[in-house]
């Protein structure tokens, strides 16, 4: 049977080969079997090498999910998958088991992404590293070291190195061997890597959360039309390995609208477009997408619609106003929070009797605006005017704004004296 190896031809090209050896002097033929170099595959049938092909099966389509277990073994799982010659934002989902987390790792133009975030991430799912700290998202301190992130759910066994030589049964510590994804079938390839575990590389899932791994969600950016394919892997280091992958094609995100970032949860008009990513759920694919229309804690949000550019991506939390009625904290990218926005309050100073009054912040003012107010809450009465001369100060308003509308103190048309 074929296995991934180095093999030599005779001939300048692969393509053009006779005949595939397994030494250099030409004089072992290599087992019969299927062999590929690049996109080009042939298969060798008694000593003999025929018609090159293109290799349509060492790649699965986008749109495809994908089921793995291989009883008491580990791996290391390959798969190259077609793109096609879209562009927009490939969304992965994955479920890693109830027990036996597994790491991810997806390339795309020899660009690795490896973030990963769960629905209810901040809201009843705990994601954590491999010291036990809390993170935002899964392999957040896992970025620019082109490693694979483990996720699924917490496993105390999952941190360590695994460069032991396997013998009959899958032991703690051996070697994973390769597995290639062939026709939707990942199949074993005869070779093994050694390969360690370290304490970033791990966002799992708090026991204490959840008693069973949720479905984490990865973007990878397509902004060109080639190349087509991205390769995914999938390290599964502990024996008894199962998970279940689902890749969707590239397409642009969903959006929302919500006001510039503050730093505070007062109500805002919303001014600009965003972008953000639906989570899923599941134990098996096809996953079952969730359907909510602005963003929910846990959701990846970000500036680009084909999640180029993660939101806020930095470890000060910012908030957004969506809707002038709900606010959503976003830090590192993801949403970590969410709720009902606060008005806050206005000081306003009477244009004509100096007094200072307090008003529930529901429009966009400036301080020095004169506006439009009633006292009381609810209004009544003269509409007065007064200059804004505190922007949420806190207090309890004791006037309600009149309209939406700035004028001028001494305006006898809009304000009473």
């Amino acid at each position: 049977m074929a296995s991934i190896g180095t093999y030599c031809f005779d001939g300048t090209s692969f393509s053009q080969a006779s005949s595939l050896y397994t030494d250099a002097t030409l004089s072992t033929l290599a087992p019969d079997g299927y062999y590929s170099q690049g996109q080009v595959v042939r298969r060798q049938l008694s000593g003999v090498l025929l018609n090159a092909q293109a290799c349509t099966a060492c790649s699965v389509e986008c749109g495809t999910g994908i089921s793995e277990s291989i009883g008491n073994q580990n791996g290391i799982f390959s798969a190259d998958i077609n793109l096609n010659n879209s562009t927009g934002a490939v969304v992965l989902y994955f479920y890693l088991g109830s027990s036996v987390p597994d790491g991810v790792l997806a390339t795309y133009d020899s660009i690795v992404y490896n973030r990963m975030t769960a629905k209810n991430n901040h809201d009843g799912v705990v994601l954590l590293d491999g010291a036990g700290t809390t993170v935002d998202y899964a392999g957040i301190a896992n970025q620019g070291t082109g490693l694979p992130t483990y996720a699924g759910n917490q496993n105390s066994s999952l941190v360590g190195s695994y460069s032991n030589v396997p013998g009959a049964g899958c032991v703690q510590g051996d070697q994973p061997e390769d597995y290639l994804l062939v026709s939707s079938n990942y199949t074993a390839q005869g070779t093994y890597q050694s390969i360690s575990v370290a304490n970033a590389q791990v966002g799992y899932s708090s026991d204490a959360s959840t008693l069973t791994s949720p479905v984490f969600t990865l973007v990878v950016p397509k902004s060109s039309v080639t190349p087509t394919n991205v390769n995914l892997k999938v390290y599964a280091p502990l024996c008894g390995t199962a998970f279940y992958w689902e890749i969707a094609c590239p397409t642009n995100l969903p959006t929302f609208t919500a006001s510039a970032a503050q730093s505070t949860i007062s109500c805002a008009v919303a001014t600009t477009t965003y972008y953000f990513i639906q989570n899923a759920t599941g134990t098996t694919v096809p996953f079952t997408v969730s359907t909510n229309t602005t963003p929910e804690v846990g959701n990846w949000v970000f500036t680009t619609s084909n999640g180029s550019t993660y939101l806020n991506d930095t470890i000060t939390i910012q908030y957004y106003i969506i809707s002038n009625t709900t606010y959503i904290g976003v830090r590192n990218g993801v949403v970590v929070s969410t709720g009902d926005c606060s008005n806050g309050t206005y000081i306003l100073d009477d244009c004509s009797s100096a007094l200072n009054y307090t008003v529930e912040n529901i429009h966009s003012f400036s301080i020095g605006d004169v506006v439009q107010y009633q006292t009381g809450t609810p209004g009544t009465g003269a509409v007065y005017c007064g200059t804004v001369t505190t922007i949420n100060p806190g207090g309890t308003a004791d006037a309600t704004l009149f309209s939406d509308q700035s004028y001028a103190c001494g305006d006898s048309v809009h304000c009473a004296t």
